[in-house]
């Protein structure tokens, strides 16, 4: 396969995502040079064609927003004025060039892109930087905690519970939702050392003492008139898992907001769902 090319980049996608994308590239060859000085020719390379891969998905990735509103396109145009979004795209292009991984191309991609939708001074946009250290930072097992906790903590179904809807009826809708979002966590296995990780990146409050009830975390304000049938969802395959992974740690664990930005990103990946932000964690 040839190696990629920031023109066949450029030129799949066209438009405005084109020419950010040259531009981008522009930058992140001399700010790889910059990093990468003194490292062997090989490496140099190999680093140089990841982050092309990582530029691929990104331009795709923002060609979409180009496609949906014209304020986006030119928030694309003048994004690599903004110092805040250079910064973000600096650390986003060294970090992709030192794997060849592409579920975390794909995580920084998004990543990236998202920025490109906020103000400066959002959450989001003062979360995403550190969000980008440590995604650069945490393996596939530490990822996939992050994806279970922030289902458990904070993402829930748009506009759940329907009225007029019984109450068996909303269980299982409920319970359907929650093993979809979890089933893929099955074969999760961690330590207590991959919960420091998570702290020590900002992921994760961790305290060993403190224990909370799995049980609470479902539970909807009175008004909703919906009680989740936690023993029915525990007795099947994947609440029986998900209540071990509980109680080997997790139960001492919550996401903070950078883990639950990194979770919802990772849940989304492996559920092949998407989560709008605009509400700080509300999934579709």
């Amino acid at each position: 396969m040839e190696p990629l090319s920031i023109v066949a980049i450029s030129a799949a996608v066209g438009g405005i995502a084109g020419k950010f994308a040259d531009k981008a590239w522009g930058l992140g060859e001399k700010w790889l040079s910059d990093y990468l000085r003194g490292h062997a020719p090989k490496a140099q390379e190999k680093a140089r064609q990841n982050a092309l891969e990582f530029l691929s998905e990104l331009a795709q990735r923002v060609k979409k927003l180009e496609q949906q509103t014209e304020r986006y396109g030119r928030t694309i145009e003048d994004s690599l004025g903004d110092p805040g979004f250079s910064v973000l795209l600096q650390k986003a292009i060294i970090s992709s060039a030192e794997t060849s991984d592409k579920q975390r191309h794909e995580l920084l991609a998004r990543l990236v892109s998202d920025r490109l939708t906020k103000q400066s001074e959002s959450p989001f946009a003062l979360s995403s930087k550190l969000a980008c250290d440590a995604l650069s930072a945490l393996n596939v097992r530490q990822l996939k905690i992050l994806g279970v906790l922030v289902n458990l903590f904070a993402v829930r179904p748009t506009d759940f519970p329907p009225p007029n809807v019984p109450k068996e009826i909303l269980n299982i809708m409920f319970q359907d939702w929650l093993i979809k979002r979890l089933q893929v966590y099955r074969d999760l296995t961690f330590t207590h050392l991959d919960l420091l990780h998570l702290e020590s990146f900002s992921c994760v409050k961790w305290d060993p003492i403190v224990s909370r009830d799995l049980q609470k975390l479902f539970a909807y304000t009175k008004e909703s008139g919906f009680t989740f049938d936690y023993a029915a969802f525990s007795a099947t395959d994947v609440g029986k898992r998900i209540v071990q992974l509980w109680k080997t740690g997790l139960e001492h664990a919550i996401p903070t907001t950078i883990g639950q930005l990194i979770g919802i990103y990772v849940s989304d990946m492996l559920t092949s769902t998407t989560t709008p932000l605009e509400g700080w964690w509300t999934e579709t």
